[in-house]
């Protein structure tokens, strides 16, 4: 596609040009821009010049700008630190500044005029056109919001799209618009629009993106203003890595063009400021309180802040009502405004890694909340409900704390509906014969509602004491809970759950939970699982044993620090389908399965195990990975952050 690889490069010169005037006073910023961004457009450039009539000494007059913007980094470095100095002629340096922005002008002339000789080829051609469907083309188009190379996660563009009502469920379907939504992203990433990348984060083909910023510009998604002159969608952006799309991408660092009316009918205001410092959150919270007096905003559907410092949320916040997706997701907020129990008709609160440690009460009044992520790390704690409880749509319940204090009967178990739930119990009270048998109350009052939860998908549940050691879950069965499709349970278990666990499993992580018979035994008659992590202290056992037909299509084993292993034997036949093995410190095992080591496409990798193991495994598979370093003592808690399991 040569009209859009030569729109990738016209967009990625356009900020320096454009900004160029107030850069030439800050060395430091040019400098990164010209060695970080245009480092990345020759390869570029190189690949597409044949295929386009870009002047074939463009690439080497970019390279000499790249050499000249090093030569200057190291002059601004040594103003910097040598300032005043006689040796430095502060006259010179701006001279070369002035020189080398100006070389970038010239060069960006050069592509936007390839561009242009490229758009009038492409009237009458139709191979450059767009070929996957056009409701699929809106969604493909969200992507255009982000900044350049941005990997979204695919939790967040789904709820984006669904609070944004760009995905509607179909009369007759009983499909949620997040089911729908799901569909549509595995068919964007199975035509190669979409690519998706570890943790579950996507980015969008940068061709392809192009090419939608061609139709975007006339099409509703990113259209700056409607007829009656409102701004629809609003982005507030940070440096060069965003195209332009008009009025609707703003800095709140620098004064802005529109006024006030303009942002009477914005139903999206997302943020991508992620300096450091308080600024950014003193702008966003100054522009919000400034919109939301003059009555703007209150058709405002999202408001997405992830990653944004501490934004100062004011406490007009309750007056946008029609307000479904809250995001605050990475920003170490301390607290909500009061406010926020005025947003009855909220689906998703996202306050995952922030300080926030209690909830408002209001929480149990929102009839329309969908989804809640909490910050585990921070113990966000549930209030006590009130009378009434009407938290009925709650499908996601993520990283919440309970302890000896919590309200599980009749409240937390009046949630049924619950698809994703994530629990982290602990005793935050002294140590006491009282305070233990509290817990134990409250863990077992969990396995009971947890028994119930018909439409349960994933479940990540741990139990610790004041020392962060593993405790009893006192979790009894799984087996109701026919849907269940991933778990992770940190904490003791005894060994006759694994014979109550549903065949529904794909996804299955133990940590601490120190099983005294084989698990392989009991795991491996799953006749879905592909995923099996058996993390720090999760067996006491000292023999594992895979029989002829176990694990008919597990992909991926981990074993992480068993102490007590010390023989793991597979009979030929089982594991055939397996592609990654990974074994971490278990010192005392004391050989490899000789059946995995001839495996020809198996994936092997060992970390801190004896010399004995890497050698023998080295002399039957040459391909095994032997990981060198020593690593951090991988007990229960500090195995879990290592596995992508998150929401």
């Amino acid at each position: 596609m040569a009209e859009a690889a030569v729109t990738f490069l016209l967009e990625n010169l356009r900020s320096i040009v454009q900004d160029s005037v107030d850069k030439l006073t800050k060395g430091d910023e040019v400098v990164k821009w010209i060695e970080y961004e245009l480092e990345t457009l020759i390869p570029q450039l190189d690949r597409f010049a044949a295929a386009t009539d870009i002047n074939d000494k463009l690439p080497g007059t970019i390279r000499d700008i790249i050499r000249k913007a090093e030569d200057l980094a190291g002059t601004h470095t040594k103003l910097k630190i040598r300032r005043g100095a006689a040796t430095f002629k502060k006259a010179i340096y701006q001279i070369n500044l002035f020189t080398t922005t100006f070389k970038l002008h010239d060069a960006r002339v050069e592509i936007s005029n390839c561009r242009s000789q490229l758009l009038e080829k492409s009237k009458t051609s139709q191979s450059e056109k767009l070929t996957f469907p056009s409701y699929l083309r809106l969604l493909a188009s969200y992507f255009l919001i982000f900044p350049l190379n941005e990997r979204v996660p695919a939790r967040r563009l789904i709820v984006l799209w669904v609070a944004e009502g760009l995905v509607h469920p179909k009369k007759h379907d009983d499909k949620s618009a997040e089911q729908i939504a799901r569909g549509y992203l595995n068919e964007l990433i199975r035509l190669g629009v979409l690519y998706k990348y570890d943790r579950g984060k996507l980015s969008i083909n940068s061709y392809i993106r192009y090419g939608l910023l061609e139709e975007a510009r006339n099409d509703e998604l990113l259209e700056a203003r409607r007829r009656n002159g409102g701004i629809r969608r609003l982005v507030d952006h940070i440096g060069s890595s965003y195209v332009d799309a008009g009025d609707s991408f703003i800095n709140l660092q620098r004064k802005s063009t529109s006024s006030m009316s303009d942002y009477r009918n914005v139903i999206s205001f997302l943020s991508f400021n992620t300096q450091e410092g308080s600024k950014p959150g003193e702008d966003i919270g100054d522009f919000l309180q400034k919109c939301i007096s003059a009555g703007c905003f209150l058709s405002l559907r999202v408001l997405d802040l992830e990653c944004v410092f501490r934004p100062k949320l004011p406490d007009t916040l309750g007056r946008l009502i029609a307000m479904k997706y809250l995001g605050l997701r990475w920003t170490y907020l301390e607290q909500l405004p009061n406010s926020v129990e005025k947003l009855f008709n909220l689906q998703v609160l996202d306050v995952k890694h922030t300080y926030i440690s209690v909830l408002p009460r209001s929480i149990w009044r929102m009839q329309f909340l969908t989804h809640l992520y909490l910050s585990e790390a921070y113990r966000t704690r549930f209030p006590h409900p009130p009378s009434q409880v009407t938290l009925t749509a709650l499908q996601t319940l993520w990283g919440a704390f309970v302890d000896e204090d919590t309200p599980i009967r009749g409240g937390l178990d009046t949630l049924f509906n619950l698809r994703k739930l994530g629990l982290s119990c602990r005793s935050t009270a002294s140590k006491s014969e009282e305070a233990a048998v509290t817990m134990v109350g409250k863990l077992k009052a969990i396995d009971k509602w947890i028994s119930k939860l018909e439409f349960l998908e994933s479940l990540r549940l741990k139990a610790r004491d004041e020392d962060n050691k593993a405790v009893d879950l006192h979790l009894t069965s799984l087996k109701e809970n026919r849907r269940l499709s991933k778990v992770y349970l940190l904490g003791k278990l005894e060994s006759i759950v694994l014979c109550r666990l549903p065949a529904s499993l794909t996804n299955v992580t133990l940590s601490g939970s120190n099983l005294q018979l084989d698990p392989l035994e009991f795991l491996g008659r799953l006749p879905n699982l592909t995923i099996l992590r058996l993390l720090g202290h999760s067996v006491g056992s000292s023999q594992m044993y895979c029989s002829k037909r176990a694990f008919p299509h597990l992909k991926l084993l981990w074993i992480w620090k068993l102490e007590k292993l010390k023989d793991f034997q597979v009979e030929e036949g089982s594991l055939r389908c397996l592609e990654e093995l990974e074994i971490r410190d278990c010192q005392n095992l004391e050989a490899l399965p000789r059946p995995l080591l001839h495996m020809p496409t198996l994936k092997i990798k060992l970390t801190d195990m004896p010399q004995k193991i890497e050698k023998e495994a080295r002399s039957v598979n040459p391909n095994v990975k032997i990981i060198e370093q020593k690593l951090a003592v991988f007990d229960e808690d500090n195995s879990q952050v290592c596995i992508p399991f998150h929401f």
